[in-house]
């Protein structure tokens, strides 16, 4: 992708870092750009991505709200250059594909 890619929920990226490293997952979360607020360091903007999931004990279902535990991987927004939007699903309970990159090219 571009420089000027602005990731959002529910896109499937891979990020391949500065190192070599490749990366493959949903974006699960995407920080709002923060306000600057004087004499405080305005925080980095950033996404998760959901790299793995697995399900929770069943003992678990009652004190947790996710019958899941997600792994994922923060991104800052100075290494979304280094992302690639794949695809993108409808939303986080609905895996249907409403986007897909042509990757004939």
């Amino acid at each position: 992708m571009s420089v000027g890619y602005n990731p959002q929920l529910n896109d499937y990226v891979v990020w391949t870092n500065a190192m070599g490293q490749v990366h493959k997952g949903w974006v699960y979360f995407v920080a709002d750009k923060a306000e600057q607020k004087k004499g405080w360091q305005t925080p980095a903007r950033y996404i998760s991505i959901e790299i793995a999931t697995k399900p929770r004990k069943q003992c678990d279902l009652t004190t947790f709200l996710h019958k899941r535990i997600h792994v994922c991987l923060c991104c800052y927004e100075s290494n979304w250059h280094e992302l690639k939007l794949i695809k993108r699903r409808k939303n986080k309970h609905d895996d249907t594909i409403i986007w897909e990159a042509n990757m004939s090219t």
